[in-house]
Order: structure tokens, then C-alpha cells, then sequence
């Protein structure tokens, strides 16, 4: 995908908001499938506001500071991140802390996509503010900090693919 997508015409403000904010640097065609699939699955839930939230327990500091500032309402830009090997490390405790059970890693560790299917229980499918839309930050503040440095976003492009999986 070369381009990300349109904002809906029905879509909350907070949602435009943070698709103008994710989409201020240009990640390339693998992050743009991810704000697409985020896009389809916002709008099929028409942009609720559920009261659940995703857990944020080793969540990345930088997602944490964006969603206080109130995911840059309040001017502030957004977090930087200066340590992307670090945060790596960090992004992939939370979102394995995130999937299902029924999930399962392969030889190399990674997350096996299409090898199993089953129900999506209340650890990641949450849309709405704070919720799956920390994940879709959590990916654009990593891959501004790697976007120049291929052997470090061909890792982060891995991850990308998998949350495209998952909101797929």
C-alpha cells in the first residue's frame, strides 16, 4: 500500500487526530496496511469507545507519555524514540503479554501467522482511544526511529506485519 488511507467521513475527532499525527511521516507500504486494516476495523465498530482498555503493564514508556498528553491534543509532539533496540525489546514483551493463548510462536520465535485461528479474548481486541490505537502509535514512534536504519526496520517491519494479521 503506497499511501495511507483516507480518514472516513464519519469518524470520531479522536480518530482523525491520531491518523494525521500517525501519518506525518510516511513508514512505507507495510505501515500503511496496518493504518488501513486499524482504519476498516475502527469503522466497523463506528469508532465506539469501549470501556475496557488494553493492558498497560510493559507497555513502552513513549506510548504512556503520548496517550498523558492527551495523544498530542495538547501541542506536545510526538515521543521520540531514541533507543530503538531497546524498545524493540520492550514492544514485543507487551504485545506477546497481548495475544491469546491459542497463539503460537514459531522455531524462531516469532508469532505464527495463518497456522491457527481462535476466538480473540479481552487482552487485545479493544478499539476505541487507548486501545488498539496504542499499538498502531506504539509502531509509528518506532518506525520514525528506524526508518533510515534497514537492518533495524526490516525487525520492526516484522512486527508490523504481525499487528496487520491481528487487526485483519
Amino acid at each position: 500500500v503506497s499511501a495511507p488511507p483516507p480518514c472516513p467521513p464519519k469518524a470520531e475527532e479522536w480518530f482523525a487526530h491520531a491518523l494525521t499525527e500517525m501519518t506525518q511521516q510516511n513508514l512505507g507500504g507495510h505501515f500503511n496496511a496496518a493504518l488501513a486494516a486499524w482504519t476498516r476495523l475502527e469503522s466497523a465498530c463506528k469508532f465506539a469507545s469501549p470501556s475496557h482498555k488494553l493492558s498497560a503493564t510493559g507497555r513502552p514508556k513513549q506510548v504512556s507519555q503520548w496517550i498523558q498528553g492527551a495523544h498530542g491534543h495538547r501541542g506536545q509532539p510526538a515521543p521520540i524514540v531514541t533507543k530503538p533496540r531497546e524498545y524493540e525489546g520492550i514492544w514485543w514483551g507487551w504485545w506477546d503479554s497481548l495475544q491469546p493463548e491459542w497463539r503460537k510462536k514459531g522455531e524462531d520465535g516469532t508469532w505464527e501467522v495463518g497456522e491457527s485461528y481462535g476466538e480473540w479474548d479481552d487482552a487485545l481486541l479493544h478499539w476505541g482511544p487507548n486501545r488498539l490505537l496504542s499499538v498502531i502509535a506504539s509502531l509509528y514512534f518506532w518506525g520514525c526511529a528506524v526508518v533510515d536504519s534497514p537492518d533495524l526496520a526490516e525487525r520492526w517491519e516484522r512486527a508490523v506485519n504481525d499487528v496487520s494479521w491481528v487487526l485483519e
